[in-house]
């Protein structure tokens, strides 16, 4: 099966989305795509894996608490 970019970014060629002004979800969505375009599997595990690569590869502390709050969101568990 062929899979198409949807945005026709590759996740090295943009690895800040917080930088381009991105709101959480649209980070998320876009975090999203690039695990199920990897052929991996979408789990917790996954998504923090991910974040956590953008929180080390941060230009500014203001980009790192947007993808620190994108892990938390994700971590939470509703009683």
């Amino acid at each position: 099966m062929r899979q198409t970019k949807h945005d026709g970014l590759s996740p090295e060629a943009s690895p800040s989305l917080y930088g381009q002004g991105f709101s959480k979800e649209e980070t998320m969505g876009r975090v999203v795509v690039e695990i199920l375009e990897a052929g991996k599997n979408l789990n917790r595990k996954a998504l923090c894996s991910k974040l956590l690569n953008r929180v080390e590869s941060a230009g500014s502390e203001e980009e790192e608490k947007h993808y620190m709050k994108l892990i938390r969101l994700v971590l939470e568990r509703d009683s």
